[in-house]
């Protein structure tokens, strides 16, 4: 799993509202698809996982060249079974993606020999053969384009001002119930990405309140997707959001790993990493014909 990112913000006042924003950073495809077998095919499987995005995907161990395997038929009832097994990556080549685009094309990996857990469950595990750095998801080659982003961070202090601002005002205007412990607190700006689709202008951001409380801090988290005209400073239409709220250091956060478009209709996707207290999983979430957004899969939960 990727890891988690340091909160820093700073503030920006705008209508008696404290924003504080951080940022971080086609033929040979069908060949794949068609010469691929079902991965397991006896387990049960996860059936919200998009075939065209391929069979597996990996994602990045620790700051070396090794690699979880993530099997995405896998479930949290079924994880167990894949515990000790050798990681299905024969034949099979991948894209290495980030927030900053691909980062690697048509990477070869190698199985590590099966490790079996006794008190967590974890993916099987392999090692690119030619590593690759900063780079946050891969898929099997040619199944999904990358798509770049661009953070916040790196924005003029006008233009991030300007959608840290937009996003406090879409944030406020949330059909969430009202929570007592956050009433009357600023919105924050942890995280926020920007990319286009066509005419429109794409947002995934993070936002956060805060209770700072020394003997019992509560947090909580906004996960948004919103869509507005390109070149506009409009308030953004959310496609999506979700909200976690609960004691600072247990409190479940999403990262945005990487945005991507699968297949030959290029649909686009966000990735994600759902952050638990002693674990994770992924996820995608997926654009609609109308521009709505739906998370469609989730991984098993693992915890090694």
């Amino acid at each position: 799993m990727a890891p988690r990112a340091t909160d820093q913000f700073f503030p920006i006042l705008l209508f008696g509202i404290i924003i504080g924003c951080r940022g971080k950073e086609g033929g040979r495809a069908d060949s794949a698809r068609g010469s691929l077998p079902p991965v397991y095919p006896s387990a049960p499987a996860n059936t919200n996982w998009n075939a065209n995005a391929g069979p597996i995907m990996i994602v990045p161990v620790g700051s070396g060249d090794s690699v979880a395997v993530v099997i995405p038929e896998a479930t949290d009832s079924t994880i167990a079974s894949f515990q000790g097994i050798n990681p299905p990556v024969s034949n099979l080549t991948f894209d290495l993606l980030g927030r900053g685009g691909k980062i690697g094309s048509s990477v070869a990996v190698s199985a590590l020999p099966p490790v079996q857990e006794k008190d967590c469950y974890s993916w099987p595990l392999a090692r690119l053969q030619t590593a690759r750095a900063n780079w946050q998801v891969g898929f099997a080659s040619g199944h999904v384009q990358a798509i770049k982003l661009d953070s916040i961070e790196v924005m003029s202090s006008a233009d991030s001002a300007v959608l840290a601002a937009s996003l406090a005002r879409a944030a406020a205007t949330l059909p969430i119930k009202a929570d007592p412990t956050f009433r009357g607190l600023p919105f924050r700006v942890r995280s926020a990405y920007t990319f286009q689709l066509d005419s429109m202008q794409v947002v995934v951001a993070d936002i956060v309140r805060s209770v700072n409380e020394e003997a019992n801090p509560r947090l909580e988290h906004l996960l948004i997707i919103g869509e507005r005209p390109a070149g506009t400073n409009g308030k953004f239409e959310v496609g999506y959001f979700s909200r976690t709220a609960g004691a600072e250091e247990s409190i479940q956060a999403t990262e945005l790993l990487a945005a991507v478009a699968i297949g030959r209709t290029k649909q686009p996707v966000i990735v994600v990493n759902i952050e638990y207290d002693d674990g994770g999983k992924l996820g995608l979430i997926e654009r609609t014909d109308s521009g709505q957004w739906r998370a469609t899969w989730k991984s098993a939960y693992t915890d090694c």
